[in-house]
């Protein structure tokens, strides 16, 4: 007997983790049947189970039926202008496509966090993610998965500078960065995007929230 794969919907397919996401998608086909992708700029990758929409037309009344859902969105102040810009892609749009999945059948989710997140931190950015991964917790998903990466590693489209000095200085100090503070360790987007696929393909039977830090998405 044929065993029916599930689909999956993808936010936030252009970005750095999101493109590679797909990738590893394509790469493991027997993982799902279609990738619907609602983007608001071309996706750079192309395939017959790669289905790409645009963000305007993404809503509740597609027929789409995909039980697994990935959300790959974020910004910076600075690619932002400001934090209300930024709150509204990192939380409020971020939640938007959470709930739209949600109504479209799907009940695994992953999405891409920031470790620190935190409700009541002091910094707009891990506060704005803290208020997300709240919010997401509300909308009764049966699997809920929020990756925490600390700075990403990994060739972006437009490289974010303040990223790659961070990056460079954290390089240095790497080895001496143990315990606790490991999971500010610089890590390759390539192993978050990993993560969350595999969790959500592999691991079907897993059920409830997951937070995953540095050391879960690099074992």
């Amino acid at each position: 007997m044929e065993i029916t794969k599930p689909n999956l919907i993808l936010a936030g397919g252009t970005g750095l983790i999101g493109q590679l996401a797909i990738r590893y998608l394509l790469q493991h086909p027997e993982y799902v049947d279609k990738i619907y992708a609602p983007t608001r700029r071309p996706l750079t990758l192309s395939a017959d189970s790669l289905i790409s929409l645009s963000n305007d037309e993404f809503n509740s009344s597609l027929e789409i039926n995909a039980s697994i859902g990935l959300i790959c969105l974020g910004t910076t102040k600075k690619q932002a202008g400001s934090n209300e810009a930024l709150y509204r892609i990192d939380h409020d749009l971020v939640v938007s496509f959470a709930k739209t999945m949600k109504n479209l059948g799907v009940k695994r989710l992953g999405v891409v966090s920031s470790y620190g997140a935190k409700v009541e931190s002091p910094s707009h950015y891990l506060k704005c993610k803290g208020e997300m991964e709240r919010d997401l917790q509300q909308l009764g998903f049966e699997r809920l998965i929020f990756a925490r990466p600390g700075p990403l590693q990994g060739e972006r489209t437009a490289p974010r500078w303040d990223e790659v000095v961070l990056q460079q200085v954290l390089s240095v100090i790497k080895p001496m960065m143990l315990g606790p503070i490991k999971n500010l360790r610089p890590i390759h987007a390539q192993d978050v995007a990993n993560y969350l696929v595999d969790s959500l393909c592999i691991d079907v039977n897993d059920s409830g929230e997951t937070i995953a830090n540095y050391r879960e998405m690099t074992r």
